[in-house]
């Protein structure tokens, strides 16, 4: 008993002796070993709220590719823009991601154009570069302003400059973009999603934060992979000098160049290509007695706005955005049943399903119909005459926006009301070891 007694981390001789060497083994350091055990089996309610706030505070976070800023721009002004296309995001996250279709056709346009040129190197991500404002133009007689990738193709190709000798790697330098944190960004997401397979499959209530939070981020990562080769938080751009002044660029582009500019003397090469423009160009800003600060801004354009109308370049890129947009809008329809403490709860929100549903619907087909009707010759906000500019017809759309509008907000404040009172199974984790296959 004396040799059983001396060997205390051996069989039984160590649990009889655990209670009279307790206190040398507090002392020691030792501790009490356990062996394998389980994790907990539920879940609290801010270990719902916390990983959809993060994820997507972290996928929005790491998706905006603002474009340049302009030179008189301080840090309250980035911050203020940051913050409010984060809430866009937010809220519509399928506009970024519209944006962010009509900046990729741009850039591939851009390449293909540079190459007839006979530049060789130029790349998608010198196409994002020059439609971020990263080319500014200084040309004499005019204040410097910058100029987008279809501006530059043409004053190149009438030789007005030189092709511009910027490497790739040059304009990664300068970028802020890091692949390790887009990749953990998507990790980080896709975990979120499989999580919330994995509680479909197991039959395991999912709430309606969770499945509105797997909406976004669905949209979000879309618009991060269309902005993959775009560089992230540029402050500089790159100054081009004109080898004349702007009044032989103009005399010579004829007939074409004889209307007043109204955001760059090269209007008359790609006029009118910005949603927030089109509308103050049309009227529409001032009818709706929006503040004049909201839209006044200088002429020429310090900075290239980062909402580019979409034009697709064919119905492949039609299809793509409006299965995106499907996806987006079914991932809502498939909170159908979910349980809600109501039933006019689970009314509203399926109404409100529906009603954003139908909306993006009826949109989404009637953008392809005019798109393929004009062969995709016309951006969005020309289609159909330009209705969305025009008054009484632009209460069209903007009937079906605010629809649409009101709807998405009905069902994020109903994913944040639910929170209180959800079924047993909300708090039930993934049991993971059960789809693992099973072993005779």
């Amino acid at each position: 008993m004396a040799t059983a007694t001396s060997t205390s981390y051996h069989g039984s001789s160590f649990r009889n002796n655990s209670t009279s060497n307790s206190t040398s083994n507090s002392t020691s350091g030792t501790g009490d070993y356990r062996g394998w055990v389980r994790g907990p089996v539920t879940r609290g309610t801010m270990d719902i709220i916390w990983p959809c706030v993060s994820t997507l505070g972290l996928l929005l976070f790491s998706m905006l590719h603002l474009n340049v800023p302009a030179s008189g721009d301080g840090v309250m002004t980035g911050f203020w823009r940051k913050l409010r296309w984060f809430l866009l995001g937010s809220l519509c996250p399928e506009l970024p991601m519209l944006f962010a279709f009509a900046q990729l056709a741009s850039a591939r346009r851009s390449r293909k154009d540079m190459k007839a040129l006979a530049v060789a190197d130029w790349t998608i991500t010198h196409g994002f570069y020059a439609d971020s404002g990263g080319f500014v133009l200084d040309i004499p007689g005019a204040h410097p302003f910058p100029i987008t990738a279809k501006q530059l193709f043409y004053l190149v190709s009438h030789q007005y400059v030189d092709a511009p000798r910027i490497e790739k790697v040059e304009i990664d330098d300068k970028s802020k973009a890091d692949v390790v944190a887009k990749c953990l960004t998507f990790f980080q997401s896709g975990r979120f999603i499989i999580n919330i397979v994995a509680r479909a499959a197991s039959g395991l209530h999912i709430t309606p934060l969770e499945l509105m939070s797997s909406a976004i981020l669905f949209c979000s990562s879309i618009t991060l992979c269309l902005w993959w080769h775009k560089p992230l938080n540029l402050k500089t751009p790159t100054i081009l000098k004109a080898k004349c002044n702007i009044s032989t660029l103009l005399v010579q582009a004829g007939d074409a160049a004889k209307d007043p500019f109204r955001d760059t003397p090269l209007d008359f090469i790609e006029p009118d290509i910005y949603w927030c423009s089109k509308w103050n160009h049309g009227g529409m800003m001032q009818r709706l007695l929006l503040p004049k600060r909201w839209w006044q801004v200088r002429r020429p354009l310090e900075r290239i706005p980062n909402d580019r109308d979409f034009k697709p370049c064919s119905f492949q890129e039609n299809l793509m955005l409006g299965v995106a947009v499907s996806v987006f809008g079914g991932i809502h329809l498939c909170g159908w049943s979910l349980s809600f403490p109501t039933k006019a709860e689970v009314h509203i929100w399926q109404v409100n399903c529906i009603i954003m549903g139908g909306s993006l619907t009826v949109y989404g087909l009637s953008e392809m119909m005019g798109f393929w009707r004009t062969r995709y010759t016309e951006a969005s906000m020309d289609l159909f005459g330009g209705y969305k500019k025009r008054t009484p017809w632009c209460f069209v759309f903007l009937v079906l926006g605010t629809a649409y509008f009101v709807s998405r907000l009905c069902l994020i404040v109903e994913s944040v009301v639910s929170l209180p009172q959800m079924p047993a199974t909300a708090f039930q984790e993934v049991q993971w070891l059960q789809f693992l296959p099973k072993l005779m």
